[in-house]
């Protein structure tokens, strides 16, 4: 049966996945993986090799079957094959990096957005962001990604809300970038952007089944089970930060409230447990409290200011941190008593607190889900850095596109 370009274009699709999860596979061997005629797997990687996407060379393999008339040869990705860019941003930064067709990153740039910003200006800002990574020659580039915080509909390219970007309600993102560009652009919550980093070049790596808990200025969860990326029938899967949770019991709770004390017996748990959460707890309980090494600091505290509190051992940092790892912790144990998750990975800025959140947080879950015979995962930080979200968008273009066929 003849294929259709389409159908050759998926083929070859699926070849450069295969050779991407498994580097060095034979011919024979990929055919093996694919199920099809080993003729018909050399013809297309035969195509792929001369396009460019795909090198070889002798394998070293013992016991791998000899193609007819030829040594055994492993295939690679050619990292001159293109350039993959991806984006990611939430309510006050802007990341963007570009890698090359192996994966390897090659630029990044970070970019600040402002409160003042109009939805005009962040999105020239993402724009500058792209421009500032493309590659050399611009025909290199294949494709783009964008994470985007809060909901979004994927397949119109459409961000539909943020609560922490002024006026950001059905924000077209693809179709702009796609037109300036030249290549298609794809797009995808960030939170399960940078679930995607970790799935193939992360904690997430070689995990069936695990969470990722974004935690920015909102908190979100990528959810990966068998294997595949879960996002719901509206694209709405983990939007955890809406969770609503009792008050905590601590006399460091009021200074999570910027006014008056409010009505609600419960909170929502961005409120308490991401970063602009206990930024504002912390600034605003440094000016009544005046034993904490944040009274020094004149200026309005930055996360960096947080992290040395937190190496100091700071009482007051590790009360406002407790809090909020304890509803961490709450939030983990719900999830995986729903979803069984074998690991639990924890991305954003609070990973560079290591075990002053990370303990807290691991306790509060553990007890919880030992007390109602659950099964504890392993809780641990990303190592990905601050540039995993953009890494992610960037295996999103990856995944998505597909050689063209003319």
């Amino acid at each position: 049966m003849k294929l259709t370009l389409e159908q050759k274009s998926n083929l070859e699709s699926e070849i450069l996945k295969q050779v991407r999860a498994e580097p060095g596979l034979s011919r024979i061997e990929l055919a093996r993986e694919m199920r099809i005629a080993p003729s018909t797997v050399g013809n297309y990687v035969g195509r792929l090799i001369v396009e460019g996407f795909l090198a070889e060379s002798t394998a070293e393999t013992e016991n791998d079957e000899i193609e007819v008339g030829r040594p055994a040869t492993a295939l690679r990705l050619n990292p001159d094959g293109g350039e993959f860019i991806g984006v990611d941003f939430e309510a006050r930064n802007i990341m963007a990096m570009s890698v090359d067709f192996s994966d390897t990153p090659v630029k990044h740039v970070h970019k600040r957005i402002e409160e003042s910003d109009t939805i005009a200006q962040i999105l020239r800002k993402i724009e500058q962001a792209v421009t500032a990574v493309l590659p050399g020659n611009r025909s290199r580039l294949l494709a783009i990604g964008i994470g985007v915080p809060g909901l979004v509909d994927p397949d119109r390219g459409i961000a539909i809300d943020y609560k922490y970007i002024h006026n950001w309600h059905d924000v077209e993102l693809t179709a702009p970038l796609a037109a300036e560009f030249g290549v298609p652009v794809y797009l995808e919550n960030t939170v399960r952007s940078m679930a995607l980093a970790e799935m193939w070049f992360g904690q997430g790596r070689g995990q069936d089944n695990f969470l990722c808990l974004g935690i920015r200025s909102g908190i979100g969860a990528g959810i990966v089970t068998g294997g595949q990326l879960v996002r719901g029938s509206a694209h709405r899967a983990g939007e955890i930060g809406r969770w609503r949770f009792p008050w905590p019991r601590s006399d460091v709770a009021s200074f999570f409230i910027d006014g008056n004390p409010p009505d609600e017996p419960d909170v929502e748990l961005q409120e308490i447990a991401s970063v602009r959460a206990i930024l504002g707890a912390l600034e605003r309980a440094r000016r009544v409290r005046g034993k904490t090494v944040l009274s020094a600091q004149s200026d309005r505290l930055t996360f960096d200011d947080v992290v040395r509190a937190a190496q100091q051992r700071d009482a007051l940092t590790a009360q406002v941190l407790g809090v909020a790892a304890e509803m961490l912790g709450q939030a983990i144990s719900q999830l995986v008593l729903a979803l069984n998750s074998s690991r639990v990975i924890l991305a954003g800025p609070l990973t560079l607190l290591g075990d002053t959140l990370l303990h807290p947080m691991r306790a509060k879950a553990e007890e919880l889900l030992t007390a109602c015979g659950g099964d504890v995962p392993a809780i641990i930080n990303s190592t990905m850095g601050e540039y995993s979200g953009a890494l992610g968008a960037a295996a999103l273009a990856v995944h998505e596109w597909k050689p063209r066929r003319a």
